[in-house]
């Protein structure tokens, strides 16, 4: 991968499949129409031209990573699973031992409730799976209340539909749809997709995703579309960037955010939510 800069633009090469493949983007200091911030050099890790950049390489790479279920009940079972405070290895370690299951334990909270406290191989490490009583509750409830929702819904409405589920709330939701559908209508508004957005400003001081869910969805599917991202393609760069990074490194450094980051003590002081 290479990076070009000139007077007027910036582009970054890659080979793909043996042939070099360009892309443009605007000059770093060039300004994002609707958002007043600068697009930043595709080089800088945080900048909108990084996460455009990234992006378009990803969807190149790896179009349909999304799915991890083969029905939406193993996708709402997957995801149901992972989420805060579980780590992404072993959620899925829990996911691999039930989804092997028939519906009928699924649907049963004691049989579940077995199936998560007994430990789970990760990596060749025998771990514990936390909150097995209180996930194996929202699985039994989840999978009995999935009957009652057509999968054929927009996105959104389908969206809408699951957080009505035990358990699942607009973040899971959003993460089942994205997955299922590979949909770019929906936003998962997790811990590192926020510290990301609060790092380009995209949000307001006193947003809170608990009460903002829907005004925070809209204002990252906008910037999507400003620097020509898919919404469900820049979730995965965002998430995978900024789990592997410390939160005291002010990550987004583009000129005209230069001084509100270092005004606020960097990344993440305006209070980060875990959605």
């Amino acid at each position: 991968m290479h990076f070009r800069h000139s007077a007027s633009t910036q582009s970054i090469v890659a080979l793909i499949d043996g042939a070099r493949v360009e892309r443009r983007f605007p000059n770093p200091d060039h300004r994002i129409p609707g958002h007043g911030i600068a697009w930043g050099g595709v080089e800088e890790i945080g900048s909108p031209a990084y996460w455009s950049a990234q992006s378009w390489l990803w969807e190149i790479d790896e179009p349909d990573h999304y799915r991890l279920g083969r029905s939406l009940r193993e996708e709402v079972l997957a995801c149901l699973l992972g989420g805060h405070g579980i780590s992404a290895e072993v959620g899925l370690a829990a996911y691999q031992r039930l989804r092997a299951r028939p519906d009928k334990e699924l649907l049963d909270f004691d049989r579940c409730c077995e199936l998560l406290l007994e430990p789970l191989d990760v990596g060749g490490r025998a771990v514990r799976y936390r909150f097995a009583n209180q996930k194996a509750r929202y699985v039994a409830g989840a999978m009995a209340g999935l009957d009652g929702i057509p999968d054929m819904l927009g996105d959104i409405e389908l969206r809408d539909a699951l957080a009505g589920l035990p358990g699942i709330g607009l973040k899971t939701a959003s993460w089942v749809v994205r997955n299922w559908r590979g949909s770019d209508a929906v936003s998962i508004l997790d811990v590192h997709i926020i510290r990301a957005a609060e790092g380009l400003g995209l949000f307001g001081e006193d947003w809170r995703v608990s009460k903002d869910y829907r005004l925070m969805e809209r204002a990252y599917l906008a910037f999507c579309r400003a620097i020509g991202a898919r919404a469900s393609i820049l979730d995965s760069v965002m998430w995978m960037t900024m789990r592997q990074l410390p939160p005291s490194i002010a990550i987004t450094m583009t000129p005209d955010l230069r001084t509100r980051l270092n005004r606020n003590g960097g990344v993440g002081s305006t209070g980060r939510n875990s959605g």
